[in-house]
């Protein structure tokens, strides 16, 4: 009865020691985050130092607004001070003052035929510009982390085939020595069946390698500072199936009796179907014309938005310019007290009048010259970016269709080079086939395999660039 007291004690103790273990692998899974690409991009935005940049740069120019509205504000003066004087003089009594004086004044200006309101127009059109560029740098931020995302899916997609590959030269390598120990396969075999199982293992190796520096590279476009351990989820067009493999022995009962018996448990690729990443891909094509895409650009694009408007300003300021030798219309008031030692005074002044500024003839002719220059490169800019547009979204539009074309026949030759695997995988298992026939089928099936996933990754790149030229997030 001791024996088992001390037994159970000894369980308990055992099983107490071991729960902060289990309960530190659950947190661990549970830190484990998975992303859509839209958190992605919204962690991004709120991360990017960029982005916080193009926010201030917007802060300043609206600032400038205010400032520009500011002349038609009254500006205060005040002014006080304090006077004395010792005077002597040869043959006249000496004499001295002490006087305190403080003067307050308005002034406010009525009109200036337009030139503060230029300048504010001016203002408001390079705020607008700057909010646009704004959202020019988030629809930058948003395509930096899409491409990288895609970049995490391929890598993942051919992780995927590389376990399959590495899974498939496994039970080759086993089938193979199975077969040669019953004498059906030649010592031969059985080494290049291992060469190419090694192969397929410094292969995954590489993958996986690419597969962490994917992860890297969009945690660093996310400004993502908390490791890489994270997954992300498939999006509409980048649909592969993940797979979980599970390691399992091939079953080999049917070596002896291969002849007379079912040979199903020696074929490598019963199993594929059920484990194809490949299976049941779907992506939805682009409905839109080119001339759509066109148009949506040209009302869209951040860009261009901020190029018309930095036309505009530079108008405003032309008209600054060609008014700034135009008259002020202004008014005044202002009080003043004056105390001595024995006198004091108080006088209240009003004016309003026309100010006429020093004009400077050379000075304003070719500050209007420098005006006119900038208001034609503002418009040759603006022109050039539209037709920039036009040959972009047209030459993007051109290239995600033709790619539009080659996925189904791309995903038609992953069906046939696995058929052909398939064929040449069961001629090899009944003796009919030889290894290099069988080695063969299976490099052009991976190889199909690898084409098809990098045919989707261009794909989703050339479709992310074309809602990008069109000013699409």
């Amino acid at each position: 009865m001791k024996h088992i007291k001390n037994l159970f004690i000894s369980l308990l103790v055992a099983t107490i020691v071991m729960l902060p273990a289990f309960a530190l692998e659950d947190l661990k899974e549970d830190k484990q985050k998975t992303f859509s690409v839209e958190q992605c991009i919204k962690y991004a935005l709120e991360h990017n130092e960029a982005i916080k940049i193009a926010k201030n740069m917007v802060k300043i120019q609206k600032s400038r607004v205010g400032q520009a509205k500011s002349d038609y504000f009254p500006r205060l003066g005040l002014g006080n001070g304090y006077t004395f004087s010792d005077r002597k003089t040869k043959g006249m009594h000496e004499t001295h003052s002490n006087t305190y004086d403080v003067d307050l004044s308005v002034n406010q200006l009525i009109w200036n035929f337009g030139k503060t309101a230029a300048n504010i127009n001016m203002q408001k059109y390079n705020a607008k510009s700057a909010q646009y560029d704004l959202e020019d740098e988030i629809l930058n931020i948003t395509y930096g982390v899409k491409i990288a995302y895609y970049g995490v899916l391929a890598a993942k997609a051919n992780v995927d085939i590389s376990q399959q590959t590495v899974r498939i030269n496994e039970l080759n390598y086993e089938r193979t020595k199975a077969l040669f120990e019953e004498g059906l396969k030649s010592k031969i075999d059985v080494v290049n069946s291992e060469v190419y199982y090694t192969d397929a293992q410094v292969q995954l190796l590489d993958t996986e390698h690419r597969y962490e520096m994917a992860l890297i590279e969009l945690a660093e476009v996310m400004d993502y500072h908390e490791g890489i351990d994270f997954s992300v989820l498939n999006t509409e067009n980048f649909n592969f199936k993940p797979i979980n493999y599970q390691p399992e022995k091939i079953d080999i009962k049917y070596v002896s009796d291969l002849q007379d018996g079912d040979n199903s448990e020696l074929v490598l690729t019963s199993g594929i179907q059920k484990n194809d990443i490949l299976k049941n891909f779907d992506f939805k094509p682009y409905d839109g014309t080119v001339h759509d895409a066109i148009e949506t650009a040209y009302k869209q694009r951040p860009d261009l938005k901020s190029l018309e408007l930095v036309l505009k300003a530079s108008g405003e300021s032309l008209k600054a310019i060609k008014r700034s030798y135009y008259p002020e219309l202004g008014a005044s008031a202002g009080y003043g007290f004056s105390k001595g030692e024995n006198t004091h005074s108080n006088n209240f002044r009003v004016y309003a009048g026309l100010d006429f500024p020093i004009i400077n003839v050379m000075n304003i002719k070719y500050k209007i010259d420098e005006g006119k220059a900038y208001y034609e490169i503002a418009e040759d800019n603006l022109h050039h970016a539209k037709h920039h547009v036009y040959f972009e979204i047209s030459d993007l539009y051109v290239s995600m269709k033709q790619l539009e074309k080659k996925i189904p026949l791309m995903q038609q030759k992953v069906a046939q080079t696995l058929e052909n695997f398939e064929l040449a995988d069961g001629r090899y298992t009944v003796g009919l086939g030889n290894f290099i026939e069988l080695q063969d089928a299976q490099t052009n099936y991976n190889k199909a395999q690898l084409e098809f996933v990098q045919t989707i990754f261009t794909y989703n790149v050339a479709r992310e660039e074309f809602f990008k030229a069109m000013g699409v997030q």
